[in-house]
């Protein structure tokens, strides 16, 4: 009985169609988290606004890399620069409410508007 000959290991054909060779999707992916913490955290100005410009940075980052080809995630870092904006845009208007409503005086308008 003979032995079958060697053909040595099967060739590697790279990763499937459709797919990066790298699979950088990370940026993308904590630009869409951060960028979705950044709404609900617009209540809290300072911090959502912070969170916002953080998760819209990783997004664009995100989104030139999808780009060129080198991540599949366009989708999310579209959605992460979306909600960042959102999240940033709601801070601002929060802090800015939160200045102008600090200098009314409550008092004297309930006094005067008062239906008595």
């Amino acid at each position: 009985m003979t032995t079958p000959p060697n053909y040595g290991p099967p060739p590697n054909y790279g990763p499937p169609a459709g797919q990066p060779a790298g699979g950088q999707n990370t940026q993308g992916l904590v630009g869409m988290i951060l960028g979705i913490i950044a709404i609900p955290l617009a209540c809290c100005p300072y911090l959502g606004i912070i969170v916002g410009i953080v998760g819209g940075v990783f997004s664009w980052l995100g989104l030139k890399k999808a780009n060129e080809g080198l991540a599949s995630n366009g989708g999310q870092a579209k959605a992460g620069l979306i909600c960042s904006g959102v999240g940033v845009v709601l801070g601002i208007l929060i802090l800015i409410l939160s200045f102008s409503l600090s200098q009314l005086d409550w008092q004297t308008y309930l006094e005067n508007n008062s239906t008595n």
